[in-house]
């Protein structure tokens, strides 16, 4: 009996080690705190995110570190004021928010420094009946010898107007009618090359009926230049990297509506050339070239979203040596 009581008391000690997080959940003093230190994937991911965080301020020096420091700050602030509600919210916002974060600390840890800052709108409101509710962050280049002021005014703009589209009218909801409109954006980067980043953003917004709408978007930056660049911009000219990369991500549709139906019309020529038309729909990822294709792009909205890998060892010889993917 002792043997096992000793067994038991070893595992409930490794059981409370492993959700330890990185801070003493003693001193816990936010709503944000506690719900981490209830949760023991949310403490790995605290402890993912310090050690994400440790390694990059570790390597840089001056005002890069100052950046990194200010931007950490920054996150928190965010994290706080966002993540409230009842406890499966706070725990949702929190998660959301971890994820990225770690993805984005990784990248920036990937070749130099790129000095980019998470920015947020967060708010809540009522218009008559309706409730609204806004969280949305989205990333601010302040690389200081590169003028990045198009790039980040794009931004800003897509997250305002998502904002603004989730706060309802003056008639918002009508009479008797209880809902929550919600707005929700999210970033997360990738570093194909060194000299470059994408940003991919996730959005979800509900205005009222059935069911919300969600989608991603890419823009890949060119740290050389401070603009965004368009797919064009990174194979050679006059190759078919185009006529390649949709016959690739055609045949893995195909195969892919075998267990998930999709509109086979939309696979016709004519209308899938101009989905490929699209550059929000390349996210140039570390390794691959994801080719995006959100809800109703090829399937019903219930099949959510589809994406095509493609590795860029099969697009080897159509890469621009000199483009923001060279290395």
């Amino acid at each position: 009996m002792l043997r096992l009581t000793a067994a038991a008391a070893m595992l409930l000690w490794s059981v409370a080690a492993a959700a330890q997080p990185s801070f003493d959940c003693a001193k816990a003093s936010t709503v944000v705190e506690r719900a981490i230190c209830a949760d023991a994937k949310l403490a790995q991911l605290d402890r993912e995110m310090a050690t994400a965080y440790d390694t990059l301020w570790g390597r840089l020096t001056g005002p890069a570190r100052d950046h990194l420091a200010q931007d950490q700050l920054r996150w928190l602030a965010n994290r706080t004021t966002a993540c409230t509600g009842i406890a499966e919210d706070v725990a949702r916002c929190v998660r959301q928010r971890y994820v990225s974060r770690i993805a984005t600390l990784q990248a920036e840890s990937e070749g130099p420094y790129p000095f980019v800052s998470e920015q947020a709108l967060v708010r809540s409101g009522k218009v008559r009946t309706t409730r609204y509710e806004i969280d949305a962050s989205y990333p601010q280049f302040d690389g200081p010898n590169v003028d990045f002021s198009a790039v980040n005014k794009a931004f800003a703009t897509a997250a305002q107007k998502g904002a603004d589209d989730a706060v309802p009218g003056n008639d918002g909801g009508g009479p008797g009618i209880d809902q929550i409109w919600t707005y929700l954006q999210s970033f997360q980067l990738f570093r194909p090359a060194p000299s470059s980043v994408s940003v991919a953003t996730t959005f979800y917004i509900f205005t009222g009926g059935a069911h919300g709408s969600s989608g991603v978007t890419a823009t890949l930056v060119d740290l050389r230049t401070g603009r965004s660049v368009a797919p064009a911009d990174v194979f050679v000219a006059g190759s078919a990297w185009k006529r390649t990369i949709t016959e690739i991500a055609k045949a893995d549709l195909k195969r892919q509506f075998v267990e998930r139906p999709g509109f086979p019309e939309t696979l016709e020529p004519a209308t899938f050339d101009k989905l490929m038309d699209d550059p929000g729909r390349y996210l140039f990822k570390a390794d691959a070239l994801e080719i995006i294709f959100n809800q109703y792009d090829v399937a019903a909205y219930v099949m959510g979203r589809y994406a095509v890998d493609i590795p860029y060892s099969r697009l080897t010889n159509l890469i621009r040596k000199d483009g923001p993917l060279g290395r």
